[in-house]
């Protein structure tokens, strides 16, 4: 027999993205009490519903944010951008000034965040796949690189040889070549990570802020959060449960929204710094 659903109110964050949608369920505090994640791209709706039906019977939802590439098809949620919930999904544990890198599975997001989760400026790298998930997904493909394995033995490696090229197509035929040379499968995969270092390097960052380092890539490529640290040269964290963190930011809008309409003050004080916001 399943529990019983909580009388407490709850708030119910969505991040669709291009790869993977995640759920978070937030109660009347920061506390998270419930995570899951689901694959976006399927011909049917099975996993979401099933994900959706269950949150519900188990928790009391009082308001729902969706966000991501997919966000408009949640009609029923208050709908906010990435940018503005990765702010204030980090700051939740991360209450200053701070820079915000989000590496996704088709983009690359540069936030600039204040002490409040307000976006003061951004950046996007949404018109090339470099440094994205995507881009590390194929050419590791094509080196026959296991992803659930590829920290690990890039780890192994101290080569200071980095993949050159950028652009997917040349990336794979890069890749091919080093394969025909006999290159050490460890060498492959630094090789593969300091390629994306050295692009996000050359974006727009902060440097003079806290850099928080978030997205599902960190999620599953932590050894590449250890190479930006290195590089980058400033003061770097990667958050807890990096994947999850623009789906919090969602459910933590979707309180703010709720408190808000329900006449609490201080809530509405809050919402007025979140740019785009409540």
């Amino acid at each position: 027999m399943s529990a019983p659903k909580t009388s407490s109110p709850h708030f119910l964050g969505i991040d669709l993205g291009s790869s993977y949608t995640k759920f978070v369920v937030l109660g009347g505090t920061d506390e998270v009490v419930y995570r899951s994640v689901v694959p976006t791209l399927s011909r049917r709706r099975t996993a979401f519903d099933e994900q959706w039906n269950l949150i519900h019977e188990r928790y009391r939802i009082a308001g729902v944010c969706s966000t991501g590439y997919g966000r408009k098809s949640i009609e029923s949620a208050i709908q906010k951008t990435e940018l503005v919930c990765a702010a204030a999904g980090v700051n939740l544990e991360h209450p200053v000034a701070k820079c915000i890198l989000d590496i996704g599975g088709e983009d690359i997001k540069i936030v600039e965040s204040n002490e409040r989760g307000g976006v003061v400026h951004f950046f996007m790298n949404d018109k090339c796949s470099a440094g994205t998930g995507t881009f590390i997904t194929e050419i590791a493909a094509r080196a026959e690189l296991d992803i659930a394995e590829m920290s690990d033995l890039a780890r192994k490696s101290t080569s200071p040889r980095v993949m050159n090229s950028f652009c997917t197509v040349f990336a794979k035929s890069e890749i091919l070549g080093w394969k025909f040379a006999g290159t050490p499968i460890e060498e492959i995969a630094r090789g593969i990570y300091l390629s994306v270092v050295d692009r996000i390097c050359k974006l727009p960052l902060k440097r003079d802020l806290p850099l928080f380092i978030c997205g599902g890539v960190i999620a599953y490529h932590p050894y590449l959060g250890e190479l930006l640290a290195g590089a980058i040269g400033t003061q770097v964290q990667m958050v807890a449960e990096p994947q999850f963190s623009v789906a919090t930011g969602a459910a933590a809008l979707a309180r703010e929204s709720h408190a808000a309409e329900s006449g609490d003050s201080q809530a509405r004080e809050r919402s007025k710094h979140i740019p785009g916001g409540v």
